[in-house]
């Protein structure tokens, strides 16, 4: 039974979390959050990222590199009321940061659905799907979708299914 898009968003309960360095993943999950008819939480890191691109740039590969996990200031209320959860973060060293790993790893994924998005310079979505899946075991991981440009209603609701 297909429900049609009103009917969906009251029978599933939609969470877009984001990471933003620069302002571009924020403005997508708005975007998305908006055409989804889901909540917002914002990722924040206990200790921010440099101001500078440059050693942004280093830190992000230290912490992939020693395999760190940033924490983070707050967690999500009522987490596990959420069906779905979209993911969104910008790609860096070709992946999720390492910040997003964290936030995986603080929830119980288990039956539900994921749906990453990411924004990026030019190198798209890359390794970020296969390495969320590694940590969601027991959640329905869906491909990462590219929010860099032409972000539409449209676009969003076909990515989700909520045509």
């Amino acid at each position: 039974m297909f429900l049609r898009t009103e009917e969906r968003k009251m029978a599933d309960k939609i969470l877009v979390a984001y990471y933003s360095k620069t302002g571009h993943t924020k403005a997508a999950a708005q975007k998305i959050a908006k055409a989804a008819g889901g909540a917002l939480h914002e990722i924040v890191p206990t200790k921010e990222y440099p101001a500078s691109y440059v050693a942004t740039v280093a830190v992000a590969k230290w912490e992939q590199l020693k395999n760190e996990k940033p924490a983070l200031n707050d967690k999500v209320k009522d987490f596990a009321a959420y069906d779905k959860i979209l993911v969104g973060f910008p790609i860096w060293w070709f992946t999720c940061p390492q910040l997003i790993k964290t936030f995986m790893e603080s929830y119980d994924f288990k039956g539900k659905t994921v749906y990453p998005f990411c924004t990026h310079g030019g190198s798209g979505p890359k390794n970020s799907t296969r390495d969320i899946r590694s940590i969601c075991p027991g959640a329905d991981v869906k491909e990462c979708f590219d929010a860099t440009k032409d972000l539409t209603d449209a676009k969003i609701k076909n990515w989700l299914w909520l045509d």
